[in-house]
């Protein structure tokens, strides 16, 4: 049963391929014998510090081979990793840690003292490891903790598909995060689904410049790229003419961005960088002027217009390269392990070219939520999980996405909940109402509004909240734009009318 543990997969590119590039740095370049003697003695440091199987590890952290090396050592012991969003604020961060029950966190140096201000409020950590330096007191140093279990061999626990393997918190229609749980079967599903769409080898070399606390980070492909034996070239943090130069002195074979990223490329295109090594390019946004843009840019590339979600381990749909020109514009059809319909509000598949919610299924697709029964709740009927997006299948099979029914933004590649930054506005001692709801931006694909209403003998200007809510949210989340109303409008239930909110007059 310890085949389903993707640690294994250091053991054998290690046998394979000892002096092939795992992963590729600023600093230096991990061969696959470097990443498995790491992973091995990282896991023998967990067992010390009593880490056991089922356990929850938080990882606080940029992107870098020490992050990949922490979650395999992880996953080796049967654990299960909780990738943290590293822009998130103390109050969310500590929901986090509570809610997972996290017994160890690992995070990088400069933000140790956040963690620790945070660890107040919590259980003692069995563990506190930073990845990167020294972390201060009460923390160990990931390189001394690899350097004193040097040579350890540490058998991978036995795990099947259905165990956990990383809960991914991702805002959804409710005030607080929830625990997407992905398991080791899903990972493997994806890691198989990717391979045959992308025609991954051991030839690859894999950009990494998405957070890899985020799916599209880690699933897609990323650390499924480890499965061919191919390399990942990591990003610490994404920055467009960075990336150029990498895929030129690096040759690398394809990458995820999402719409923010690619006009940063297009912008940095002056670079001259040679880029005829990319075979492909997924994203999840882009047209138009863009879309050609990016085209001319990166003559050689496949561009796969994709749609994805955590729920369904990144991918759940994209376009055929054989469609790519006939159906630009729509996402294409399932990718493996994964089944798509665009039903009516009763569940009944609607006819070809009308519009309904997308629901998927399948051995990709998470069981559940963490601390929830699985499969259960609003998300899931008669065995199909109701994304929320609405969309719509052409005669050929192939969808689009068309708007959605969940009370989401899509900031950036991340997904924005209004009704938890509506729980922030609401802590404001001059906000009687608050609604907020994504507005398009041309860079960002969407950025939060605010419209509020204020109490009775209040006044504030539009900068002061946002100063107030960028205290307590990520970046990302607080509004870019306020708007004061009188009131806000309402059905007769007294439901706030979004839809009215995001017409073409309030939303200018």
């Amino acid at each position: 049963m310890s085949s389903s543990n993707f640690g294994n997969l250091v053991d054998v590119h290690r046998s394979r391929r000892p002096e092939a590039p795992a992963l590729i740095t600023a600093e230096r370049t991990w061969t696959y014998e470097d990443l498995a003697a790491t992973v091995h003695a990282f896991a023998a440091y967990l067992q010390e510090s009593g880490i056991r199987r089922g356990d929850r590890l938080a990882l606080l952290g940029m992107n870098s081979a020490q992050y990949v090396a922490a979650l395999l050592a992880v996953y080796r012991l049967g654990a299960i990793a909780v990738p943290l969003n590293y822009r998130l604020q103390l109050d969310e961060l500590e929901y986090l840690l509570t809610n997972s029950g996290s017994v160890g966190v690992l995070a990088d140096g400069q933000f140790t003292a956040v963690m620790d201000t945070v660890g107040q409020a919590l259980p003692p950590m069995r563990t506190r490891i930073c990845l990167d330096g020294p972390g201060g007191t009460g923390w160990v140093a990931f390189d001394d903790a690899v350097a004193h279990h040097a040579g350890a061999e540490v058998p991978a626990e036995a795990v099947g598909p259905e165990d956990i393997q990383r809960i991914m918190y991702t805002s959804g229609t409710t005030s607080r995060p929830k625990g997407v749980l992905v398991t080791h079967g899903m990972v493997q599903c994806n890691v198989a689904a990717m391979t045959a769409e992308l025609q991954l080898s051991a030839a690859d070399r894999i950009l990494v410049s998405s957070p890899l606390y985020h799916i599209a980070g880690l699933d897609a492909p990323g650390l499924g790229t480890l499965f061919t034996g191919g390399a990942l070239v990591i990003m610490r943090k994404f920055d467009a003419a960075e990336a150029l130069r990498l895929i030129q002195s690096h040759r690398v074979t394809g990458g995820i961005f999402v719409q923010a990223m690619l006009h940063a490329l297009r912008d940095a295109r002056g670079t001259g960088a040679d880029l005829s090594s990319v075979r492909w390019l997924i994203f999840g946004a882009a047209a138009g002027e863009l879309y050609s843009d990016i085209r001319k840019q990166f003559p050689t590339a496949r561009l796969i217009q994709s749609y994805g979600l955590t729920e369904g381990c990144s991918m759940v749909s994209c376009v055929p390269e054989r469609l790519a020109v006939q159906k630009y514009g729509t996402v294409g059809t399932a990718v493996p392990f994964i089944e798509f319909r665009v039903v009516d509000a009763e569940g009944r598949d609607v006819p070809a070219g009308e519009t309904g919610e997308i629901v998927i299924r399948g051995s990709k697709v998470t069981p559940g939520y963490w601390a929830a029964e699985p499969g259960t709740g609003s998300g899931w009927r008669d065995g199909w999980f109701h994304t929320g997006d609405v969309g719509l299948v052409d005669p050929d099979g192939c969808l689009s996405i068309t708007d959605r029914l969940k009370d989401m933004i899509r900031s950036g590649g991340e997904n924005v909940s209004g009704a938890e930054i509506e729980r922030v506005i609401y802590k404001h001692p001059a906000v009687h109402e608050a609604a907020v709801i994504g507005v398009p931006d041309d860079r960002w694909q969407e950025v939060p509004k605010a419209f509020i209403v204020l109490k009775e003998g209040f006044s504030m200007q539009e900068d002061e909240l946002v100063a107030f809510c960028r205290e307590q949210l990520a970046s990302f989340k607080t509004p870019k734009y306020v708007e004061f109303l009188d009131t806000l409008p309402r059905n007769p239930s007294g439901k706030v009318l979004k839809k009215e909110l995001r017409s073409p007059q309030m939303v200018k």
